[in-house]
């Protein structure tokens, strides 16, 4: 972490009613910081709500018309509890300081009138323990962000072996039994029997293709599981535009939205070119959407939007959302429908694996979906997919992740310690 701090990376906003002291203290520290000022408690909170993450210390007056400071300074600590709240009180206020200070409502306070150096070094001091707080919960968040994808590795490893023993043991017993009904009728000739005069030949008939029909799909179910968990074969650096992606996806699955008469509302944001395989990309958001197909009601709608988003751990990249009308997903099992065979409706045509296939699809690609309740009483699906596959694909070192960290814990001893 740099030895210096950028002050004005985030802005101070100082609360006065009297005008003509917030005039001053702008005047005294706008060299150092980004000041914005404001003369009631009311203005205070509507600057600070138009841009809560634009500032690191809210610093007022406890005397003020209407609402006090330590009101303004509880309703900020509600919203942004990292934000350095700070006090300005008269001797007749200490009463309520201490109280604001004992119950967590503020950083510090200043008796008043303020002496402009002394104050500086409490901003300066503020600001810093602002931006090493930000420092630590960003490198919390990095180190969550690549336990996740340790994790989510392990599974796909685990799967990965499930699927091939599956495949193997399950294939070997459907060869034997495909076998066993593809010489049947050689054998029954060779029996001397004509299945033709048996006394219920439809029977025979409709059974042997109806087995074989249902050997067809068991073995189009192992094939979808066998692929789930495989690597992607080709580098992900296309230059793929997601808007255009999800027409061709959209126009794929057209007619099964058409079939139970849905209809699919749009809105599309313009987007960059994220890196990436534009077939797997493609092939992810059809199975999405093959899953909507299925659990959106009848003459019910699918709304899907795009728009560019910044994620947790501050990657740059696009977020795709659907939404249906379908069946509502309790939250106790939000987490589990990209499971194995996780279905919302009992439908004979669901197998339970688009989401898991597509959960995998989206994962190489650096990316993730996270399924959330629907305004429209459904299921919302926020597929995010980072601008370059290959750069988030690379797990941070983690000897330069460490030494971070405990450069951090330096600052924040030494902070901790000056009072």
């Amino acid at each position: 972490m740099s030895s210096t701090y950028d002050y004005k990376q985030f802005s101070v906003l100082y609360v006065d009613d009297e005008g003509q002291t917030a005039s001053n203290f702008q005047d005294y520290f706008s060299d150092t910081f980004d000041v914005q000022i404001a003369t009631s408690g009311e203005e205070g909170w509507r600057l600070f709500s138009e841009k809560p993450d634009g500032f690191a210390i809210v610093m007022t007056d406890q005397r003020m018309p209407n609402s006090s400071g330590v009101e303004l300074l509880e309703k900020i600590k509600a919203t942004r509890p990292r934000v350095i709240r700070i006090l300005a009180t008269a001797y007749s206020d200490m009463d309520a300081a201490i109280q604001a200070v004992n119950s967590g409502a503020i950083y510090k306070y200043i008796t008043k009138p303020w002496d402009p150096p002394t104050l500086e070094m409490t901003l300066k001091r503020g600001m810093e323990f602002f931006l090493v707080q930000r420092e630590r919960d960003f490198l919390m968040k990095e180190k969550m962000f690549a336990l996740q994808r340790l994790m989510m590795t392990d599974r796909l490893i685990s799967l990965g072996i499930f699927a091939s023993g599956l495949n193997h043991h399950l294939r070997n017993s459907l060869t034997a039994v495909k076998t066993f009904l593809d010489l049947a009728p050689s054998k029954l000739k060779g029996e001397m029997l004509d299945i033709e005069h048996l006394r219920n030949p439809d029977y025979w008939h409709d059974f042997y293709h109806a087995v074989q029909d249902q050997i067809s799909k068991v073995v189009s179910v192992l094939q979808e599981i066998k692929e789930i968990p495989e690597p992607p074969v080709l580098p992900l650096v296309d230059s793929v535009s997601i808007n255009d992606v999800l027409r061709e996806a959209l126009a794929a699955k057209e007619p099964a939205f058409a079939e139970h008469q849905v209809k699919v509302s749009t809105s599309f944001s313009e987007l960059p070119p994220v890196k990436g395989n534009a077939s797997m990309l493609k092939r992810a958001l059809e199975f999405i959407l093959q899953d909507e197909a299925i659990n959106v009601n009848a003459k019910g709608t699918i709304s899907v939007t795009t728009k560019s988003h910044q994620n947790a751990t501050e990657i740059l990249g696009v977020l795709v959302s659907i939404s249906d009308d379908g069946p509502d997903i309790p939250v106790a099992v939000l987490y589990s429908v990209f499971d194995p065979f996780f279905v919302r409706r009992n439908l004979p045509e669901e197998y339970g694996l688009n989401l898991l296939t597509a959960f995998f699809l989206i994962y190489h690609h650096g990316g993730e979906i996270v399924a959330k309740g629907s305004s429209q009483g459904g299921a919302l699906f926020e597929i995010f997919i980072p601008n370059d596959a290959q750069k988030v694909a690379v797990l941070p070192d983690e000897d330069e992740f460490l030494k971070r960290v405990f450069e951090t814990e330096k600052i924040w001893e030494k902070l901790l310690l000056q009072d």
